[in-house]
């Protein structure tokens, strides 16, 4: 299913006849608030936020809703965009963002990366767990966990991390990780991985005994550092 979601008026007619031809199973709600509440009883995979209004309008409404569609894509489409505005939606967990008008093709083909990303869109159990040392990560549950601490995260900081610890100690560059976990090759965007490996690693610095997962490579890109994991005994008792 696509939600689209129609904030300050927009422009979700047009949007819904385009995405239609992505997907038959489209639906609208008039507002964030509304799109909270369908999300709150169903899974819906990707949200297609028609913006008419600056997003620091409804701040808080987007917050909340992407606190809530923690599975679910989110792909802004706005119709006052900004380069300011564009990396703050990537930054509070947007997976996309296009200026309105755009070409209908290239939406289309960004919610279908989205789709294809979404657990409904895979064979269950195609994901297994990951376990190294202290460290677990389980894509099928949308579950993270470091040395007995669960990690909320995101899903866009979920699967750049899976993808990190699917791979440990390969270093990938900015545009691999691009493609690999956003599933789209456009240099502009590379800023985009800088904010959420930041984000990403402000969450797992909450972890108690946490050490640097996450490492940067100077002048080449980011790895998932395994020696810096802890071993499975140390893991400490999560108390909620």
């Amino acid at each position: 299913m696509i939600l689209i979601v129609n904030q300050g008026n927009a422009h979700s007619s047009e949007l819904q006849n385009c995405l239609q031809r992505v997907n038959t199973q489209c639906a609208t709600a008039s507002s964030m608030m509304t799109a909270l509440h369908k999300c709150t009883h169903e899974f819906v995979p990707v949200i297609v936020l028609a913006l008419s209004q600056p997003l620091v309008d409804c701040l808080d409404d987007f917050r909340a809703l992407v606190r809530k569609a923690v599975n679910s894509a989110v792909i802004v489409v706005a119709q006052r965009g900004c380069e300011a505005e564009r990396i703050l939606s990537l930054e509070l967990g947007a997976q996309d963002y296009l200026d309105y008008p755009c070409n209908p093709a290239e939406l289309q083909a960004r919610v279908r990366v989205q789709l294809r990303r979404t657990p409904s869109s895979s064979s269950a159990g195609q994901d297994q767990p990951i376990q190294i040392g202290c460290f677990r990560i389980d894509h099928n549950y949308h579950q993270a966990m470091v040395n007995g601490y669960p990690l909320s995260l995101t899903a866009t900081e979920f699967d750049l991390l899976y993808f990190l610890a699917s791979h440990p100690d390969q270093v990938f560059t900015r545009a691999q990780l691009l493609s690999s976990v956003w599933g789209y090759h456009y240099s502009g965007y590379e800023h985009t991985v800088n904010s959420h490996i930041n984000r990403l690693r402000s969450k797992l610095d909450k972890a108690p005994l946490a050490t640097k997962l996450v490492q940067t490579v100077w002048g080449v890109g980011y790895k998932f550092n395994s020696a810096s994991v802890l071993p499975t005994e140390m893991a400490l008792p999560h108390s909620a």
